[in-house]
């Protein structure tokens, strides 16, 4: 009985966690579902050794499908701003910018019932009553009260705050809601009349975060004025002295069931806890490395659950041994995380994100704690490719410089540390034995390609971001431009500018680029034109209409005698001696790159879309998929045969050029019509003819690593690997049972 039991339970994770892929296709419940389920659950062990070919699948920095990660709700068109859990836990309610809340079945995944919208754009925050029987929102124009939450809901709008609601909060016997807004002030409300009982405004910045106490006698608040304040709930008078925080602010507040402690998260990544009679701290809990924005403690008292614009899900453990706190680091989310709640009996906590998901945790589930591949943790934001094409240097907004194998992903170097904030560009000698990269802090710094140790002081003339540098051909000049507008020239064996530096812009220069003589210095960005300079003089040569009032990345043609730019307008090939120009891609592009024989030019896309272009044929021949965020650079390795690319979801990639663009097999089990042409659209990886090959789960799909994406750098990567005969689909699904095992499944249990 008892195995019939877990078997039971696990069937119900199992559907509940692919739930997407069995509504959708009941081929893909063995197809898709059962090769991510998890492999020690029993489902997974009574049908896998029924079927063959099946996909396997390797998770590396992140947890398995199934294991702590039970289901992940999709249903928000933007970012999901908050979550709570109704009393009894069979239901979930869920506010997000896309101005909806939403109430979920626990057990299935389901919305119970049609999103409820509000003349709001943006919904902040969710809250259940304590009888279940109803639901706050905080938007941006007001407070909901929404009842009759299982039929047909109707709400009540109650108005007085001027500006957004971030956090809504019932008294605990339900009579009074408590609503923080970023107008400064807290204000309470009576339930039942739905009227204005008392305003609160010592607050001198945004309410970030309101809390009763379990006694109903006492509110608190916190704010970007960097105090708590407590309120007596009743009167509206404080209760206390303000607590004072002299660097950061609280984000989010908790209490502990039975009121002893209190914890307040910070903008600085920290976790203290509170004795509320006492007002001292009795532990600072450190590990997130960015904002907290929302904690809660355990309905037991023993574990806290808090959420971080790191893109992790902490749960910490309250019972230390060892005199010191420890966490377990829930990955999954591909954005910041904005809300964390546990379950009303603790087995589970629900996360939100800016991802547009929700995802429900298996607290109980101790399996080992996923650390992160070594990989930037922040958006990437520059790359560039050795002349020799062995190594790929990026430049992120971790502040880091980083030096990776173009053909393992694996670290070549330390990370180059010294920027004290988000590096913009990185390049690399045709030597190869040095690197420049430029930041945010106003510097350049030049490091030596083959240790890693820096060969200069920092280069300090800039007044402004350094958003662009570039080494002249021959290795003698490097080349910067700055939202300073100027453009300067150093000379690469002192590290001193050269004499006629600077060279003045019209607005704020985001891309630098050398003629490849060297002769010829050019640079644009806020601005309808690209100025071009004699490189060892100064002189202006000429000025190039472009139209664009900006552009993001400017290269030479390897001849020299064309530019090619991307920016708003879209990307285009201009003649340096002519106004004339070929449009090649009319999208918002934010990166482009030349091929070394100038026949293809890639270009990054805002859309998360690297678009391939023939110069000849004057055509697009082949669109990359892969990046879930915005492109921020792209470049061809010296052969020709690959692209490097990096975006702000922080990864870096490496395509193998050659199967985009060739014809792909007809044959329906081939490799090159499984995965070469592939898109993953609604989750699914999706045949040339628009048939489902394979149903991906949500918290996977920012992290896939398929042809032809021949190298993943990213903190968390998913393999997926198709075997032999490819990827059972359409008629011949059923291929994939062994005929002789298809005894009676119930023999097994």
């Amino acid at each position: 009985m008892d195995r019939v039991l877990h078997f039971l339970h696990d069937a119900n994770s199992f559907v509940a966690s692919s739930r997407e892929a069995i509504e959708r296709s009941a081929p893909h419940i063995y197809l898709s579902a059962l090769p991510f389920a998890a492999q020690n659950s029993l489902v997974y062990q009574m049908f896998a050794p029924l079927l063959t070919g099946l996909v396997t699948v390797e998770a590396f920095g992140i947890d398995g499908h199934g294991d702590r990660l039970l289901m992940s709700l999709t249903g928000h068109d933007d970012t999901v701003n908050s979550v709570d859990y109704s009393p009894d836990g069979r239901l979930l309610a869920s506010s997000s910018d896309d101005g909806t809340v939403r109430i979920w079945d626990t057990r299935t995944g389901e919305e119970t019932v049609a999103p409820l919208r509000s003349d709001s754009r943006r919904v902040m925050s969710i809250a259940f009553s304590p009888n279940g029987k109803s639901i706050a929102s905080g938007a941006k124009n007001g407070v909901y009260i929404w009842t009759s939450l299982t039929t047909q809901p109707t709400a009540l709008h109650l108005t007085g705050h001027s500006k957004c609601i971030s956090s809504v909060a019932f008294s605990p016997n339900g009579s009074i809601l408590a609503s923080g807004s970023l107008d400064s002030t807290v204000r309470l409300w009576s339930v039942e009349t739905g009227k204005t009982i008392k305003v609160l405004q010592d607050h001198t910045d945004g309410v970030n975060a309101v809390a009763f106490h379990p006694s109903g006698e006492i509110l608190v608040s916190c704010s970007d004025d960097s105090t708590i304040r407590l309120w007596n709930s009743r009167t509206g008078e404080p209760a206390n002295l303000p607590i004072v925080f002299e660097e950061d602010y609280s984000m989010s507040i908790a209490f502990l069931s039975d009121g002893r402690l209190f914890a307040a998260s910070s903008s600085s990544g920290t976790i203290n806890i509170w004795d509320f009679q006492t007002m001292i701290i009795v532990a600072t809990l450190r590990g997130h490395v960015n904002w907290v924005v929302s904690v809660k403690f355990s309905p037991d008292g023993r574990s806290l659950v808090s959420a971080s614009h790191d893109k992790s899900v902490r749960l910490w453990n309250l019972e230390p041994t060892t005199g010191s706190y420890f966490s377990t680091v829930l990955h999954g989310h591909s954005g910041c995380v904005k809300s964390a709640v546990f379950s009303p009996d603790g087995q589970h906590a629900a996360s939100a994100s800016d991802d547009g998901t929700i995802r429900i945790w298996d607290t109980g589930n101790n399996q080992r704690d996923f650390q992160p591949l070594p990989a930037h943790t922040n958006a990437v934001n520059s790359v560039a490719v050795s002349p020799d094409g062995s190594f790929i240097v990026s430049g992120s907004n971790d502040h880091s410089v980083c030096a990776w194998d173009t053909r393992t992903g694996v670290l070549k170097l330390l990370p180059m540390l010294g920027h004290t904030d988000s590096v913009f560009s990185v390049c690399i000698s045709s030597d190869g034995r040095l690197i420049a990269s430029s930041s945010d802090d106003c510097t350049i710094r030049i490091w030596d390609a083959h240790t890693g140790e820096t060969a200069y002081k920092p280069l300090k003339e800039h007044e402004s971001r350094v958003s662009a540098v570039t080494f002249s051909p021959n290795a003698r000049l490097l080349a910067s431009g700055s939202w300073d507008r100027t453009v300067r020239m150093w000379d690469v064996s002192t590290g001193k500018p050269l004499f006629f530096s600077p060279l003045i812009f019209t607005d704020r220069v985001y891309t630098v680029a050398f003629s490849p003589d060297g002769q010829l210095l050019a640079a644009a960005g806020c601005a309808e034109h690209t100025k071009i300079w004699h490189a060892e003089s100064g002189q202006l040569m000429r000025t190039l209409l472009t139209g664009s009032n900006f552009t993001r990345y400017i290269e030479f043609s390897p001849v020299g005698t064309h530019i090619l730019s991307a920016g708003y307008s879209g990307a285009f090939i201009w003649d340096i001696n002519t106004p004339e120009s070929i449009p090649v891609h009319s999208v918002l592009a934010v990166a482009a790159a030349f091929s070394a024989d100038g026949r293809l030019i890639c270009i990054g896309t805002r859309l998360e879309i690297i678009v391939l272009w023939d110069v000849n044929a004057r055509s697009s021949i082949a669109f990359l998929y892969g990046h879930v965020d915005m492109l921020s650079s792209v470049a061809f390795t010296p052969c020709g045969q690959s692209i490097v690319s990096c975006a702000d979801d922080g990864t870096i990639r490496v395509w193998d050029i050659k199967p985009a663009y060739s014809q792909n097999s007809k044959e329906s089990g081939a490799l090159a019509t499984g995965l070469n042409s592939t898109r993953l659209i609604d989750g699914w990886l999706s045949g040339p003819a628009g048939e489902l090959l394979l149903w991906v789960p949500e918290e996977y799909r920012a992290y896939l690593h398929l042809p032809p994406c021949t190298t993943l750098i990213g903190s968390r990567c998913i393999f997926i690997d198709v075997g032999v005969r490819g990827l059972y689909h359409g008629e011949n699904w059923t291929k994939c049972w062994r005929n002789e095992m298809l005894a009676p499944v119930s023999q097994n249990m």
